[in-house]
């Protein structure tokens, strides 16, 4: 009976670390659509075959969801192309926090980038990723500037950054 309520209580101690914000990527599908074109030289028509995408691209960007007392809520999205002999896919999105000066701080999100060796599905075209952040606003901070960077780590002496989206929340009262 004492392993069933130490256990018991394991359980709800993770499931309470299971709300936390996740990291969702979903593929970027396309479908095969036949192209049929008239070669001018010879006259002659040819067919091939390309790719339309099914599934919507993520514009990168970062969206306020809410703002409740000394909380923001906002949400981090974008995308990374992936396809053919090179397969990329986004492992983590970390935080480094910035230096604050007077009543702003700036807050860095990493998007961590890995290229796979193989080959990707010839139905896929890329990867959407979100994930929903809630940051605690300090008391003197009326102005939250917040960059979102992809940071490319195909090898360690090789790595890419780059600013892909940033967004200011001005805080001041309102008179």
């Amino acid at each position: 009976m004492k392993y069933f309520v130490i256990l018991t209580s394991l359980f709800a101690l993770l499931a309470c670390k299971g709300n936390a914000q996740k990291l969702k990527v979903t593929p970027i599908y396309s479908e095969p659509k036949r192209v049929t074109k008239e070669i001018s030289e010879t006259g002659k028509p040819h067919t091939y075959v390309t790719h339309k995408a099914v599934t919507e691209r993520f514009t990168p960007g970062i969206i306020m969801l809410s703002k409740n007392t000394g909380r923001l809520k906002f949400r981090i999205r974008g995308n990374v192309s992936s396809g053919g002999h090179t397969i990329y896919q986004v492992r983590k999105i970390r935080l480094e926090k910035g230096e604050q000066n007077g009543n702003t701080i700036t807050l860095r999100y990493y998007t961590e980038i890995k290229k796979y060796p193989g080959k990707e599905s010839a139905n896929i075209q890329g990867y959407n990723y979100t994930k929903d952040e809630i940051y605690k606003i300090p008391d003197d901070v009326k102005i939250i500037r917040i960059e979102l960077y992809e940071e490319w780590m195909n090898d360690p002496s090789d790595t890419k950054l780059k600013l892909i989206a940033q967004q200011t929340f001005n805080f001041f009262a309102k008179i």
